[in-house]
Formats: C-alpha cells, structure tokens, sequence
C-alpha cells in the first residue's frame, strides 16, 4: 500500500534479509514489469587496498561490525580497482 505522502512500507523479513537500516537510501529503477528497489551506498563500508606481500588488490572494512560484503559490492570495487 502506498501511502498518501508516496511512502511503502517493506516488510521486516525483506528489511532483515536486506540487512536495511533506518534512514537508508534506495535507489528505484522502474522496469517494465514493476518496480526494483536497490540500496545505496552512500559511504561504502569497505575500503580498497593492496595486500602488502602480493600486491593484489584486497577490501577491507572502514569499521568494525561492519555488514558482510555483497557479490555486488565485490565486483564495484574490482571495477574501480582496474
């Protein structure tokens, strides 16, 4: 149900499976058949590096606690590693 400012509600369990939290951004993508939702990341959680003995690029976190690492997320911050 929208509400009459616009708003959705999503479920608990999609927020959880999600790991969504209060105040997070979504980017909205209208498609065809419906509409796709994504979060954005406005600060990334993870950091590039080079890994000090091979040199190879690695991620490391900005803050401890920080949420597990998307395949998505790998492959943005390969993309800009290159």
């Amino acid at each position: 149900m929208v509400s009459s400012k616009g708003q959705i509600v999503l479920p608990a369990a999609v927020r959880r499976k999600l790991r969504l939290t209060k105040g997070e951004r979504l980017e909205v993508d209208l498609r065809e058949d419906g509409v796709f939702l994504r979060p954005i990341c406005a600060a990334r959680p993870y950091k590039a590096a080079t890994h000090p003995v091979s040199g190879l690029p690695v991620m490391t976190t900005k803050t401890r606690g920080a949420r597990k690492v998307t395949a998505g997320e790998i492959a943005r911050l390969s993309a800009d590693l290159l």
